[in-house]
């Protein structure tokens, strides 16, 4: 990703590009009036270290004006001074990070906020392919009270905690056991978690690991409490994905602000990437989860002109799907379950903002935004791999073997999204014909 750095105090950009580069994160500095960058730009970072968020909003907002805007704009502030807690996103920024945070927790926040751009980008492009398509929208996420989940010992912090979430009309649940707090987290939705380690380190250290082990707990917003000093603690919840950390000596302000930051983010993402899903939903194929194979190309068109236009990266997994040499060849009726297995099995191995479709009979072809050749082809692989695994009925008598030939093609300059799609299928030696011609 192409990362610039800007503000309207050169000194600030060269701090705030300075922490970056701390946290083993290159980017460009671009201080002053806003300009295009000459490389382009994915992430703009616009720096208010001394807490002047209204000149940063200026530059955002020029940004946004651009013919080419970032993919993310981010406000980079200092730990003690995070925004106010609420639940409104910060526009018109994606996101607030803390700059002077540990490399692991900035990374994790710069990450986290691409990745919610990208789902609103996908929401965007899709709904215009939906009406292109005489699609139905599909039904928004339900808004749900703001709720947060406090595990350990009795604290001050859980008082901090339900002040703050009450402010918003929301409310804090306890659990003053580990196990108690999975079956919390297991029988109802929360926005945050607050593990309480000041008194038993390793447990809530075992907790946040187990957090992100569990796939509809790993971006749970997760806050932890440490003892005065407790630098080793601190080090490793945040190498488990946690959030926000402070140490019950401390101001519990601004780690809550952090707190409700990743909250925020957090809800944007499930909104986006519950649209995204929806939106394949109405113009795909239920047996499958993919889109339909009109949809698709449609999608393909309007995928390759935004990436060309971004100048970001764009490249298509495609795989064809045989029986192994030597092996029965399966009936017709056979051959359609097993390969809408696996073309179901690929939906549910892509992100959420991939784009997949099948072409004919052996043919599933994988779009992927803001992605080059290398990860097209972990894309191909990793799907590969997984169906390897997972045999199905070749005939009255018993299980085929498969094979996957793979190919991954990335956009290239002044191409359109057809032909990178016919340029992937010509290295398996097939030929692409499109939806309304085939």
């Amino acid at each position: 990703m192409r990362i610039v750095v800007r503000a309207h105090d050169a000194r600030v950009a060269r701090e705030a590009q300075a922490l970056l580069a701390a946290a083993e994160i290159e980017a460009a500095a671009m201080p002053g009036a806003y300009r295009a960058a000459p490389d382009g730009e994915d992430i703009a970072v616009f720096a208010a270290l001394d807490g002047d968020v209204a000149r940063a909003v200026e530059l955002a907002e020029a940004a946004q004006r651009a013919e080419r805007k970032p993919l993310a704009s981010l406000l980079a502030l200092k730990s003690d001074r995070p925004l106010p807690a609420g639940l409104e996103a910060p526009a018109p920024f994606a996101g607030a990070i803390a700059i002077d945070a540990p490399a692991k927790l900035i990374n994790a926040q710069i990450e986290a906020c691409v990745r919610v751009a990208l789902a609103e980008e996908e929401r965007a492009r899709r709904m215009a392919t939906a009406v292109e398509m005489n699609a139905a929208m599909p039904t928004p996420a339900e808004l749900r009270r703001l709720k947060a989940l406090y595990i350990g010992a009795p604290s001050a912090v859980f008082l901090a905690l339900e002040r703050a979430l009450s402010e918003h009309g929301g409310l804090v649940a306890a659990a003053f056991s580990s196990y108690a707090g999975f079956d919390h987290l297991h029988d109802e939705p929360f926005d945050a978690v607050v593990l309480n380690g000041a008194q038993d380190p390793a447990t809530a250290i075992s907790l946040c690991a187990a957090l992100r082990r569990n796939a509809s707990l790993y971006h749970m917003p997760t806050m932890v409490v440490t003892a005065p000093q407790d630098g080793a603690t601190r080090k490793a919840v945040i190498d488990r994905g946690a959030s926000a950390v402070v140490d019950t000596n401390a101001q519990y302000g601004p780690s809550l602000g952090w707190l409700f930051e990743a909250v925020r983010r957090e809800r944007r993402r499930r909104a986006a990437e519950h649209d995204v899903r929806g939106l394949r939903d109405v113009m795909g194929e239920a047996r499958t989860g993919l889109f339909k194979r009109a949809a698709f190309e449609a999608h393909l068109k309007r995928l390759a002109s935004d990436h060309q236009h971004s100048g970001r990266p764009f490249a298509l997994s495609v795989m064809r799907v045989l029986p192994a040499p030597g092996s029965n060849d399966p009936s017709d009726d056979a051959w359609k379950r097993g390969f809408n297995e696996i073309a179901s099995l690929a939906a549910r191995l892509m992100r959420e903002t991939d784009a997949g479709a099948t072409i004919g009979r052996d043919v599933i072809a994988v779009g992927l935004s803001a992605t080059d050749m290398k990860g097209a082809k972990r894309t191909g692989e990793r799907i590969a791999s997984v169906a390897e695994c997972t045999a199905f009925a070749a005939g009255d008598n018993g299980t085929g073997p498969l094979v996957f030939e793979q190919s991954a093609a990335e956009l290239q300059p002044g191409e359109s999204g057809a032909s990178l799609l016919a340029r992937a299928m010509r290295a398996l030696d097939m030929d692409f014909v499109p939806a309304e011609t085939a």
